[in-house]
């Protein structure tokens, strides 16, 4: 996926980003390369406030992020006023107006003192495995859509995609509304307008539908991993989802229309 960010001069940024994650996989962690590939991916998802984060997580990422562009602490360089130019790339972007730009700066610089001696790497390796426990991390979101008919949920919503399955989530706040796993859903479809799924068993279901130009974007997310997590089975790769029906997953599961 490809998404652009405007800068203060106009300059467009490219960032090319990795849909599909799944449990426990951590091969890209031993190429340098695809590690700050990813690294730089949950950094511009903590920016942005794709990924809900705490003051405390905020600050301890700015120093790890710091460390990674300049390196150790210096304190001719790095003195107060130093990163107010730049402050909003360091901090998330709903959290900026919790403290004073001159607050931020000053508990970011002292985080960065801290780690004096840690490699770019390691810096990198720490701030991934701070994201990396985060309920929201690998899930891929989808803009806000409007719910068609669904009175259990808000007029808009926003989608997430991840290993498990569907999110259904408040767009402020990325509060979440409800949760419906791969072995939960029956069907899903896309058109050019909409994306719908239902969920349930064969004894009673559910079906929402949403307005939305990402449909089959999202269904051919939700297929991919369908077809990895049944392939995972089959090669026995995949202990925790033993009890998964890959006769339900492969088959009544995969409905997409274009």
């Amino acid at each position: 996926e490809k998404s652009e960010k405007r800068k203060s001069d106009d300059e467009p940024v490219l960032l090319f980003k990795k849909k599909i994650f799944l449990k426990d996989d951590d091969r890209e962690m031993d190429d340098v390369v695809a590690k700050d590939l990813i690294y730089k991916q949950a950094l511009q998802s903590v920016i942005s406030s794709e990924y809900p984060c705490t003051p405390e997580d905020a600050i301890r990422l700015a120093g790890l992020q710091f460390q990674v562009l300049y390196g150790d602490h210096n304190n001719s360089f790095h003195v107060t006023g130093f990163l107010l130019p730049n402050i909003t790339d360091f901090v998330p972007k709903t959290l900026s107006g919790q403290r004073r730009v001159q607050e931020w700066e000053t508990l970011i610089l002292k985080e960065h003192e801290a780690m004096i001696g840690k490699s770019a790497e390691d810096a990198k390796t720490e701030y991934l495995n701070i994201v990396k426990q985060w309920a929201y991390y690998g899930t891929t979101f989808y803009p806000p859509c409007k719910s068609v008919g669904n009175k259990a949920l808000p007029s808009k919503v926003v989608i997430g995609i991840n290993y498990e399955g569907i999110r259904l989530l408040k767009p402020k706040t990325k509060g979440l509304i409800s949760e419906h796993l791969f072995t939960e859903i029956c069907s899903w479809a896309s058109s050019s307008g909409t994306f719908a799924f239902e969920f349930g068993n064969q004894n009673e279901s559910q079906k929402y539908t949403f307005e939305t130009k990402q449909g089959s974007i999202i269904a051919a997310t939700i297929q991919t991993y369908i077809d990895i997590l049944v392939q995972m089975l089959k090669n026995g790769d995949d202990d925790d989802d033993e009890d998964y029906d890959e006769s339900e997953t492969g088959t009544t599961l995969s409905e997409s229309s274009q």
